[in-house]
């Protein structure tokens, strides 16, 4: 599955990328399964009979392979929000389960992270349109044509 909808930007903070309507178990996806991870904040609505649950109410996990195994064995948690700190790589945070926002580090791995999101048959084009337009929404359809949307008020106003 590809996002919806992409969003490139350089900042201090390193390499974000915003992905929509790509939940949280499709992000970590992208990522090695062995890479080591840190939920640093979780809200959840249907976790247990918690009616709230936080990161300090599920099962500690350490890589991106057991917390995927995590997601897939309970089910649909109504995860709200979730942020992610990827040891030596970034941070990715979700929201809603259907939007995920990643800072990468370094430009080798935010790349690579890229190339594995966009869809192969129109890989090149999408990565260089995205890159030669940062703080523009952009979506790609099966045929391959880019639409650009200069905020994310607009793309939902275009795509109901």
């Amino acid at each position: 599955m590809n996002p919806s909808v992409y969003l490139y930007n350089a900042t201090d903070a390193g390499f974000e990328l915003y992905f929509g309507q790509f939940c949280t178990s499709d992000g970590l996806s992208l990522l090695e399964k062995e890479n080591e991870i840190t939920i640093t904040a979780l809200g959840a609505t249907c976790y247990k009979d918690y009616g709230w649950a936080t990161e300090n109410d599920v099962p500690i996990v350490k890589t991106v392979g057991a917390f995927l195994s995590f997601l897939g064995n309970e089910g649909d948690i109504a995860l709200i929000e979730c942020e992610i700190l990827i040891k030596d790589i970034g941070i990715l945070k979700t929201h809603d389960d259907c939007e995920c926002h990643f800072t990468i580090q370094r430009q080798e791995q935010f790349m690579k992270l890229l190339r594995s999101a966009c869809p192969a048959q129109h890989r090149d084009l999408l990565i260089h349109k995205l890159l030669t337009n940062p703080g523009i929404y952009l979506t790609c359809d099966k045929h391959g044509k880019i639409e650009k949307y200069d905020s994310f008020e607009r793309y939902l106003a275009e795509n109901p």
